[in-house]
């Protein structure tokens, strides 16, 4: 799912950039002119006419504004001596798609890159420390099941399992969070008190919270 939300993340930035390139380099190098809204159709969309070189020209824009009037004063721009190209010279016009897509690119790519950091990280954790054996092993009581508010994907906000565990060599209590769980794992403990949490000896803000106990979700 994170993949997902990644991969739209990562689409939609390569067109934000292709399209912000664009619309740098039209601001930058085309050439600018005065134009009239002559004529909106049954849609909205305008006729805009302008004069270059003492020749008329007219063409027809695809976009739309409520605010737009027949005999509407406006500006245009084209490639340099290529009045045929031209378009509507207006913020919106030609920054709308790049915002637009800037949007999506930060809301799906922030989702999939948390996500997937998440992801990585607890695996990574898993491999280190309980599959190559570097972790040390201990129980620890289960003190609740939380819901993680600040984090949503789709409205859901993912569940996690706390666990605390007193060092006594140091006096310190340590808490140690479970990987994100899509659903609610409250009822699937069957009464388990304690789980297995496997720590870094040398860092113990290194460790996985084992919930393997748990049935996986459909």
């Amino acid at each position: 799912m994170f993949g997902v939300f990644g991969l739209v993340g990562a689409i939609c930035f390569v067109l934000w950039s292709y399209f912000t390139y664009e619309s740098v380099r039209k601001s930058m190098q085309w050439e600018e002119a005065p134009a009239i809204i002559t004529q909106l159709n049954n849609s909205g969309y305008p006729t805009i006419s302008f004069e270059y070189n003492g020749k008329n020209h007219e063409f027809h824009e695809n976009f739309s504004s409520s605010d737009m009037y027949t005999g509407q004063e406006v500006k245009v721009y084209f490639p340099p001596g290529e009045p045929d190209k031209a378009e509507l010279k207006s913020f919106f016009a030609s920054w709308f798609l790049t915002l637009f897509l800037g949007i999506f690119w930060l809301v799906f790519g922030g989702v999939g890159a948390i996500g997937l950091f998440w992801v990585s990280k607890a695996s990574r954790m898993r491999q280190e420390l309980v599959v190559k054996g570097k972790g040390r092993k201990v129980s620890v009581p289960i003190g609740e099941v939380n819901q993680d508010f600040s984090f949503k994907v789709n409205g859901r906000s993912p569940f996690i399992i706390v666990g605390q565990w007193l060092d006594k060599s140091s006096n310190t209590v340590y808490q140690f969070k479970s990987e994100y769980i899509w659903y609610n794992p409250a009822p699937y403990l069957d009464g388990k008190k304690e789980v297995d949490v496997y720590i870094d000896p040398n860092d113990l803000k290194r460790y996985y919270l084992d919930i393997s106990f748990l049935p996986k979700k459909g």
